[in-house]
């Protein structure tokens, strides 16, 4: 499909794929499964210990599976995986819209839209989602993207479970209910609690201090980030026939449920309300194909497409942050003895570019140990002899860099620049 190209011309010229905190977590773990024959992420249930190291993320069950297709092969394989996966998408995409014209102006859309472009190229496990929810816009594809959406992020319940509930579809729904069972499993099997990662994202968005809106101005960021992330004219369109969309219902519960998590101590990240108003650019483009006809439909569809193009703007420099982060993964020296102590974000690439899947007792997070106030003689006593920063973006927030001037006899070992 022509509308992968550009992804596939970005790749090449940023010389291959980019870091993802979440990728590259998963790729560890499922390393650490296919080396030892087990995985272990925390223990007991632990998530307040800054001795022990577990990357900052929810582990969900298709990415785990996408990290062991990763696993044979070398960066060229893992590029064309990155394709693959983005064009199948793009397929569904397709599909979605109604086939034909809209169809394939929903394709041509999404592999010329900045947002798409930069978490495909990262391998972000909200590409899979949403291949997902574009399979639930079609009766055929409405099994495999129910179990799909259901084992790929937690929202992919909302979604899969709207449709069975409003279509009465008990047999869908035993596999929401199986899927529901594997996260349940997979993480009291590798956490040792079921619960595990509602306390350990609460504690990490403290600990890490990310930069995320609150539950009063969330919606509103939301709606403008929308705008951004659609272009005018696609918001417009969605905006003005909602009520049409068949995911109106579930989309705005996820909102709400978002909201609520915010006030629960959670964070909303841009990257995780992009993805949301992505899942409606095949209704988007069924929306034109039913209000237009003849050279008002292309000259909408027109607009549409290229109004996004926008987003290349602050698109650009975020992707620069990813390449000098990639740079800094293959340029850092890990000590030759004892354990590392790094921004949690960090870690997984670093582990993954030394070669190492099991992080345990050879990291440390900067980030936790600041926020407990470890003292450094806890530090050299655990064993770490060398402390290393990345002056970049939030991998270098300002309660460890407070926490950093109390550190005199560890080896501390700057990159980058603020």
């Amino acid at each position: 499909m022509f509308s992968v190209l550009p992804l596939a011309a970005v790749l090449l010229l940023l010389g291959g794929d980019l870091p993802d905190p979440d990728r590259n977590a998963h790729d560890m773990w499922a390393r650490q499964l296919v080396s030892t024959g087990s995985l272990t992420i925390s223990e007991n249930g632990t998530t307040e210990d800054w001795r022990l190291y577990y990357p900052n993320t929810v582990p969900k069950p298709l990415e785990l599976g996408m990290g062991l297709l990763r696993i044979p092969g070398g960066a060229l394989y893992r590029e064309l995986l990155t394709l693959m996966t983005a064009a199948l998408v793009l397929t569904a995409a397709y599909h979605a819209a109604g086939k034909g014209d809209n169809g394939k102006a929903a394709a041509v859309y999404l592999g010329l839209n900045p947002v798409y472009i930069f978490l495909a190229v990262r391998g972000n496990p909200a590409i899979p989602f949403m291949g997902a929810v574009f399979l639930l816009y079609t009766m055929r594809g409405r099994t495999a993207g129910t179990l799909i959406a259901a084992l790929s992020r937690p929202e992919g319940f909302i979604y899969g479970g709207w449709l069975c509930l409003r279509e009465r579809n008990w047999k869908r729904l035993m596999i929401i209910a199986a899927a529901a069972a594997v996260w349940l499993v997979f993480h009291k099997t590798c956490t040792g609690s079921f619960i595990w990662t509602s306390e350990e994202v609460r504690y990490s968005v403290a600990a890490m201090a990310y930069p995320t809106p609150n539950p009063i101005t969330f919606l509103p960021w939301a709606g403008l980030r929308s705008i951004l992330i659609l272009g005018a004219p696609a918001a417009a369109i969605f905006y003005g026939n909602f009520r049409q969309w068949q995911f109106g219902v579930p989309f705005l519960t996820n909102l709400a449920l978002l909201t609520v998590s915010l006030a629960l101590g959670s964070l909303v990240l841009p990257r995780y309300i992009d993805q949301l108003f992505l899942l409606a650019v095949p209704f988007v483009f069924l929306e034109i194909g039913r209000l237009f006809k003849g050279g008002k439909k292309k000259l909408i569809t027109a607009a549409v497409i290229a109004f996004p193009a926008f987003q290349w703007i602050s698109a650009i420099p975020e992707i620069a942050e990813y390449v000098r982060v990639r740079d800094f993964y293959y340029s850092v020296e890990l000590p030759e003895t004892g354990a590392a102590a790094a921004n949690e974000l960090l870690i997984p690439g670093m582990a993954l570019a030394n070669d190492i899947y099991d992080p345990r007792g050879l990291f440390v997070s900067t980030d936790r140990a600041a926020w407990e106030n470890a003292e450094e003689a806890d530090l050299r006593e655990f064993g770490v002899s060398e402390i290393i920063i990345l002056r970049e973006g939030i991998y270098f927030p300002e309660h460890t860099e407070e926490w950093l001037e109390n550190i005199k006899n560890i080896k501390v070992v700057h990159y980058g620049e603020n």
